[in-house]
């Protein structure tokens, strides 16, 4: 390529790299605000961070822009990208509460990736001030409860704190109060009492499907078939199409060993719906249990693969990486 040849190709370059930069600034105004959140709220994760991406690269001091990327790095699984721009957010906007929180989940998640006491610490100190800057911040008081519970007393955990966040909560809301007294009974070990709770919870008939999930989640982990139906039903009163239903419905086929066929294709509608969302199942979750289906059924291979596909969303998960070892042994046995 001779010189004015190269010369104008910088030009085409530079003039082709300007109109998609406005382009771009376009599609930021486009988007800003209300409209990322909807995004967000739909799982279009991908183009929330690249939106926020874009706007914190022309406004860096655009605290609600930092917590947009902050929020769908999280969801994508950056965490350390997640940390720096909720980092930075809680800088530009110090007394907000949401900010903080977020900032304290996203210290926590690589606080248990890297088992790490210096972050741990951070969690706690995120969290506490979460609820510091906003006591009717219920979901930060049920995020400090949490850690005061699940954490070393080296590390600030307490479970006397942690029942003082639960009366707080049930100040504010008496549902959310239940719902928080059912975590703390799960988070010392003691089934029953959890139970007790979420029966309490549902007689009085919530509104809100996310009560219904959260007790699912506690009878999927109690391997409980026949109280997630119970739920269920209760839960599809409320919230008929939710896809987090089917996700539930087909767990509690596989727990008790009944049409797996069934459970398969509800798995495989749950993970075309929903695209996962860390308050609640996950891409990971749905992966995870269908490869239990097909592990059910005999079908190593396939379960091998939805193990991997689990592991590469959600690495920590000990709970996956047990999986998927325990069906790479099958595999390898039946190719021996």
């Amino acid at each position: 390529m001779g010189l004015r040849t190269a010369c104008w190709a910088v030009l085409l370059l530079a003039g082709s790299i300007a109109a998609v930069a406005a382009q771009a600034g376009d599609r930021i105004r486009a988007i800003s605000g209300d409209e990322l959140r909807r995004l967000f709220e739909a799982g279009n994760y991908r183009e929330v961070q690249t939106a926020s991406q874009l706007a914190v690269a022309t406004a860096p001091q655009d605290a609600a822009a930092q917590y947009w990327l902050a929020r769908s790095s999280y969801e994508l699984g950056s965490y350390d990208a997640a940390m720096r721009a909720a980092e930075i957010a809680c800088r530009l906007s110090p007394q907000n509460s949401e900010f903080q929180m977020w900032l304290g989940r996203a210290y926590g998640r690589k606080a248990e990736i890297e088992s790490s006491f210096f972050l741990a610490r951070k969690t706690r100190h995120a969290f506490e001030t979460a609820v510091r800057l906003d006591g009717n911040n219920v979901t930060a008081r049920r995020d400090l409860a949490e850690y005061y519970i699940e954490a070393p007393w080296f590390l600030g955990g307490s479970k006397d704190k942690a029942r003082q966040q639960v009366q707080a909560i049930a100040g504010i809301d008496p549902l959310e109060g239940m719902l928080a007294l059912a975590q703390l009974f799960r988070g010392l070990d003691q089934p029953e009492q959890a139970r007790q709770q979420y029966e309490l919870l549902l007689e009085k008939r919530p509104g809100r499907v996310r009560f219904y999930l959260e007790a699912l989640d506690f009878y999927e982990h109690q391997r409980d078939s026949l109280g997630m139906a119970r739920v269920l039903d209760r839960a599809h009163e409320v919230a008929p199409q939710d896809p987090r239903l089917l996700f539930y419905r087909a767990v509690s086929r596989v727990i008790g060993g009944l049409q797996l066929g069934q459970a398969e294709q509800e798995l495989k509608e749950f993970l075309a719906q929903y695209p996962g969302n860390s308050d609640s199942v996950t891409q990971a979750d749905g992966r995870s249990w269908l490869g239990t289906v097909y592990e059910g059924e005999g079908n190593w291979a396939a379960a091998v693969e939805q193990y991997r596909l689990a592991v590469q969303l959600e690495p920590y998960r000990k709970r996956f990486r047990k999986s998927l070892e325990r069906a790479e042994k099958q595999l390898n046995r039946q190719g021996d």
